[in-house]
């Protein structure tokens, strides 16, 4: 018998079927008339000598780690980085952020956390925190989700094309697993025991 340990880590091990997702993803598009916007991270409008640029996110299973933890602090700055990085990623600079909290029953404290999390973010991204919504409902949300909507401007020669020979690529180290791939560590942080304590290994280094 094969150990769980010595099995190829994988997506689809790990309950996720990325050629469904990707086949949802194309269904969902293909369904909607897209023909005004353009762009892969962020969705392009020409609004007349600017270029106004539209993206949306969340933080994805890092929502478990954070319930895990008991620790929500962080989980606003993600929502707003996973948003802002897609418009710097195509040369556009976010301007503004807003908010979509969902929850099964308000919690003041997490709210509060969420909150403070999202003002870091906003002030680490350099964009204004506009508003958002929550919204109250137990019969279709276990715990919680966030995501947004971030919005930035620039003009078209700031804008990225598509990499041509001679192009510099530029990148940048990860101080961490931030909200990307949090599936698949999550599977590899718990091979070996208890979620709880893998989390506490993980945190001591």
């Amino acid at each position: 018998m094969t150990d769980d340990a010595d099995e190829e880590l994988t997506y689809a091990g790990a309950g996720v079927d990325i050629g469904a997702s990707e086949a949802a993803t194309a269904a969902l598009v293909g369904a909607v008339d897209d023909e005004d916007g353009e762009g892969d991270y962020a969705g392009l409008i020409d609004i007349g000598g600017q270029y106004l640029a539209l993206a949306t996110d969340g933080v994805g299973t890092k929502l478990l780690v954070a319930e895990a933890v008991d620790d929500y602090s962080t989980v606003g700055i993600d929502c707003i980085a996973m948003n802002a990085n897609d418009l710097v990623a195509a040369g556009v600079e976010p301007v503004a952020f807003v908010d979509y909290l969902a929850v099964d029953e308000p919690d003041e404290g997490t709210a509060a956390e969420l909150g403070a999390g999202l003002a870091t973010g906003a002030e680490r991204a350099d964009v204004a925190l506009v508003g958002g919504e929550t919204a109250v409902m137990p019969e279709v949300i276990r715990g919680l989700d966030i995501a947004g909507t971030c919005a930035g401007l620039a003009d078209e020669s700031n804008l990225f094309g598509e990499a041509e020979i001679g192009d510099a690529l530029v990148g940048f180290p990860s101080s961490g697993i931030h909200s990307n791939g949090l599936t698949l560590a999550r599977e590899a942080a718990t091979r070996n025991g208890d979620y709880a304590l893998s989390l506490i290994h993980i945190s001591d280094g």
